[in-house]
């Protein structure tokens, strides 16, 4: 499996981003005088682990869409105006055969969340465990990469606003 352009450059922003948010979390645990060498361990460790469960999942989206080879899911039909859906008779009627390949993309999918949950939840015991790592500098940057995310989706909705001016 050959890495996308596409997976090196969004897991570069959220690295990018990542490295900057740790960065100011370093500060601030300098300004407040609780920095220690724990807190800088930590934190370098807790970014490499968000970079990684990011890059890990985003190399299980890409094997996802390499199992389709291409084919489109059949869109969801919604029920027209005036039908409303009933239950579980609707939902019968409504359910398309799903193709193999959309089934072991889903199940690969799945697997892939699960197994780097597994991971992240080890790591985190790990770093509570320990004593030569800040638990708060080694656990927080785990929630940088959602940040990152939010705050290109802010810029991109913005920069599109401006292109339609």
């Amino acid at each position: 499996m050959k890495l996308q352009p596409a997976v090196k450059q969004e897991t570069g922003k959220i690295a990018l981003g990542v490295a900057v948010l740790t960065a100011l979390m370093v500060s601030v645990f300098l300004m407040l005088g609780l920095f220690h060498v724990s807190v800088l361990l930590g934190a370098l460790l807790g970014a490499a682990m968000a970079v990684l469960n990011f890059f890990l999942m985003a190399l299980s989206v890409q094997k996802a869409m390499e199992n389709m080879d291409g084919m489109q899911l059949p869109p969801e039909e919604e029920p027209a105006d005036g039908e409303e859906a009933n239950g579980d008779e609707a939902d019968e009627k409504k359910q398309k055969p799903i193709s193999p390949e959309a089934l072991r993309a889903k199940r690969n999918m799945q697997l892939s969340y699960m197994g780097r949950m597994a991971l992240l939840a080890a790591y985190a015991v790990a770093a509570v465990a320990v004593d030569f790592v800040h638990p708060v500098a080694a656990l927080l940057p785990l929630l940088f990469p959602r940040i990152v995310i939010f705050m290109n989706g802010i810029f991109a909705r913005k920069k599109g606003a401006e292109a339609h001016e």
